[in-house]
């Protein structure tokens, strides 16, 4: 058990890293390290008591202890990212009024990440489909952005020919909760028939914020994500779950 322990603890040491190098701005990288050290200890621990001493009884049923929680863990976070995946296959009907495009980091040169391209690809692929449909781009200013996420997806539609009349901006909202809450001041929640534009990942989360702030007619519009980055993602997702019910934002 030690060396599958010391192996697991590598595993994640190594999806962090390859997570941090994405320089989201985002921290959570730091959950991967703090299971690796975890894992790491607890498989060191089991090498270092094998001669006998008297810990080995304790270090074993540590372990144990270790592998039931990791083993538990993965089997809840597998679930709820099943129910979360699921939602993301269901198709919007063809008479939405509007499209909320949620926002997502901007690089440096102002331009969309990827993930922010997806979902701008996403509400492209729709708006051009349905003339009448307008979009709301919901998105503030981060730490690390040269300019707010609204003002660079507006920027990145109008650029694709979509009419300046068709785009309204919401540029102050830096959670998902307030990207829905700000966008309801610009229309009626509870009557018009809206998309929440996300990546299929976050749709779950976003439809159950909507839901909690008086969207009655609200739909999903899934941007694909990267399968590589789907494990954080998700355990994220979980994670905000989690922040949105102690909040009552959701």
């Amino acid at each position: 058990m030690s060396i599958a322990l010391i192996c697991a603890g590598a595993a994640c040491a190594l999806y962090g890293a390859s997570i941090m190098r994405l320089r989201s701005g985002s921290s959570f990288y730091r959950v991967w390290y703090a299971l690796a050290a975890v894992l790491l200890i607890a498989g060191a621990a089991g090498l270092i008591a094998q001669d006998g001493s008297h810990a080995e009884p304790l270090v074993r049923t540590a372990q144990r202890i270790v592998a039931a929680a990791l083993v538990l863990g993965v089997a809840a976070v597998g679930a709820v990212g099943w129910r979360i995946m699921t939602l993301a296959h269901r198709e919007p009907p063809d008479d939405l009024a509007y499209l909320i495009v949620l926002g997502a980091q901007v690089r440096a040169d102002g331009t969309p990440s990827g993930s922010l391209r997806r979902r701008l690809e996403s509400a492209l692929a729709y708006l051009r489909a349905h003339p009448r449909t307008r979009a709301i781009v919901s998105g503030g200013q981060g730490p690390n952005e040269p300019c707010s996420e609204a003002h660079a997806m507006r920027a990145w539609l109008l650029d694709r020919g979509i009419a300046a009349d068709r785009v309204l901006a919401e540029a102050q909202s830096t959670t998902t909760a307030e990207n829905l809450s700000r966008t309801g001041r610009l229309i009626d929640p509870a009557r018009e028939r809206v998309g929440i534009v996300t990546n299929d990942f976050h749709l779950y989360r976003a439809l159950a914020i909507a839901r909690h702030a008086g969207y009655a007619h609200a739909w999903g519009i899934p941007a694909p994500s990267r399968r590589w980055y789907l494990p954080n993602n998700v355990l994220r997702e979980v994670a905000a779950l989690v922040k949105n019910k102690l909040r009552n934002t959701m």
